[in-house]
């Protein structure tokens, strides 16, 4: 009976993953493989602030006039202050995954993110693709994590078209 609660459930988060993937696709047939998840500008986290999610525990938009560019990727932030946090330590605050959906790494898969959407654990960001995704994620963060984790070394420089969505194995 456990198999067959844990068979349905597995398709049904399968499915609604599929579905969330076609509809936050923003980059159409995605072919091109990205290894961090940016806009055609290049413009990471949708402009939103990265050190803000530590400092004020919040998503904040971030201003075109405090930018840094880390690994070709423009950053914003809401202040002069936070940008030179982040140019000083950028591993201390770049998201997980590239910026791609905690959860949809954790199946195997680089879908879109909510800025919004999003959790520190242990001192690292986690962003998620909707808030209702972002509550199926909390119900296991670190298995999640863990998942994702052996998942993005394989998954990392694979083109998101070219995913299927896998078993959630914590």
């Amino acid at each position: 009976m456990l198999n067959s609660i844990s068979s349905t459930l597995f398709k049904s988060i399968a499915t609604m993953v599929a579905a969330l993937m076609l509809a936050s696709a923003s980059y159409g047939g995605d072919t091109m493989v990205r290894t961090t998840n940016v806009s055609d500008h290049k413009l990471a986290l949708k402009g939103y602030d990265a050190v803000a999610y530590f400092n004020q525990g919040a998503p904040v938009a971030g201003k075109s006039r405090f930018r840094h560019i880390h690994k070709g990727v423009e950053y914003r932030f809401s202040t002069a202050e936070n940008r030179d946090r982040f140019a000083a330590k950028p591993a201390k605050y770049e998201p997980q995954y590239g910026g791609f959906c905690a959860f949809g790494a954790s199946v195997g898969l680089k879908l879109e993110v909510d800025p919004e959407a999003f959790e520190i654990v242990e001192g690292k960001l986690y962003l998620n693709n909707s808030p209702e995704v972002h509550a199926m994620w909390l119900k296991d963060p670190s298995g999640r994590i863990k998942a994702a984790d052996r998942k993005w070394k394989n998954i990392r420089t694979m083109a998101a078209a070219s995913l299927s969505p896998t078993p959630y194995d914590e």
